[in-house]
C-alpha cells in the first residue's frame, strides 16, 4: 500500500500549526525579554535611591535608560520606595489577530531591613 499521500496531506496540516506556535514563541519572548529589562532597570533605580538619598538620583537612572518621566510613577512612603513602569512593546505577530501592542508593568518596591536593601515585587 502506498501512503505517501497521507503523509503529505499530514505535512501541509501541520505546517500553520508549527508556524502559529513560532509566532507565540516569539511574541512571548519579547515580552518576557522586556519585561526583565524593565525590571532590572527598576532595581537599580531603586538602588540608587537608596545609596544616593533622593529620588532625584532615582529620576535620573529611569531616564538614563530612556524612561519617559510619563511612563513611571515613584512613590516614597517612610523608609520605603515603590517604582511603577508602564511602557507599550509593539507586537509582531500579534498583528495577524488585531493585537498591535502589549502593555508592560513593572511594579516594584524597595526598603531598607538590617542594612541591607531588600527589592520584591509589589503585589497589585
Amino acid at each position: 500500500m502506498n501512503n505517501k499521500g497521507q503523509t503529505l496531506i499530514m505535512f501541509i496540516i501541520l505546517i500553520p500549526v508549527f508556524l502559529i506556535l513560532t509566532a507565540i514563541i516569539v511574541d512571548v519572548g519579547i515580552i518576557e525579554h522586556s519585561y526583565q529589562k524593565y525590571k532590572g532597570i527598576v532595581d537599580e533605580s531603586i538602588k540608587e535611591f537608596f545609596l544616593n538619598n533622593g529620588t532625584d538620583s532615582l529620576e535620573k537612572t529611569l531616564s538614563y535608560n530612556m524612561i519617559p518621566k510619563e511612563n513611571y510613577e515613584i512613590v516614597v512612603e517612610d523608609d520605603t520606595v515603590t517604582v511603577l513602569v508602564k511602557s507599550k512593546i509593539d507586537s509582531i505577530f500579534g498583528k495577524l489577530i488585531n493585537i498591535n501592542d502589549y502593555e508592560i508593568n513593572v511594579n516594584r518596591i524597595g526598603k531598607i531591613k538590617d542594612g541591607n536593601i531588600i527589592i520584591e515585587k509589589k503585589e497589585t
